[in-house]
């Protein structure tokens, strides 16, 4: 069933402002901090040259100012790099007129394959070797009583494989009608309560506020089913 939600619960479930999990995503690993701080100082030592240049000819000059704000910002690139790119994913959620708490029920649960790269090599006697990069990806099939059905498609990942069907799941639906006769997106960060576990690949949500969500809204359930 889908409950759809007042645009002040679908904001704070959704933030402008990244989560510190959405932060810590786009963060990366040591090989990601480490690029970003390289960018942060070479932008810092090109556009501080360029404005001792411009500021020795014109010191009052726009173009000075400009350079300036470009070096402070270089300087901070390594930082607000990862909250750009979380800002920019979640405003392609937070365009949609409509956000919906749906409870859904497992399906089916199914293992996939996806080649990511395909690579040729000859070998020493000039035959052909052909080698795939291959990734494995586990799909969850949704549903509920309306016959509304959608997959969820994630990396494999270990704890995944408590996911069996006919479990609870909780997550949002998306839509620019108000009566979700069309559901145009799905978050991929979806909570199954009976082992406390999201099985999204992003967390879209802020989960503190979800999991309490999902309890208001059990509890209404609960209390209108006697």
């Amino acid at each position: 069933m889908i409950t759809p939600l007042k645009r002040k619960n679908f904001d704070e479930l959704i933030p402008a402002v990244p989560t510190y999990e959405q932060y810590q995503y786009y963060s990366g690993n040591g090989q990601n901090v480490f690029r970003r701080v390289a960018i942060s100082i070479a932008s810092v030592i090109i556009f501080t040259i360029l404005y001792n240049r411009v500021h020795e000819n014109n010191p009052s000059s726009f173009a000075a100012l400009a350079m300036f704000v470009c070096a402070a910002l270089g300087g901070l690139y390594w930082m607000l790099e990862p909250v750009v790119l979380a800002s920019i994913r979640n405003a392609k959620l937070r365009r949609f007129a409509y956000c919906g708490f749906w409870q859904a029920e497992v399906l089916d649960v199914y293992v996939s394959q996806e080649v990511l790269a395909r690579e040729e090599k000859v070998d020493s006697r000039g035959r052909m070797d052909v080698s795939y990069d291959a990734e494995s990806f586990l799909n969850i099939e949704l549903g509920d009583e309306t016959d509304f059905v959608t997959t969820l498609r994630l990396p494999m990942r270990r704890e995944l494989k408590r996911v069996r069907p006919e479990q609870t799941v909780y997550m949002l639906l998306f839509s620019n009608d108000r009566r979700f006769g069309r559901v145009s997106r799905q978050t991929s960060d979806a909570y199954i309560p009976q082992y406390n576990l999201w099985v999204g690949d992003y967390p879209y949500l802020r989960r503190d506020a979800f999991i309490d969500l999902t309890k208001y809204m059990v509890n209404r359930s609960q209390r209108v089913a006697r």
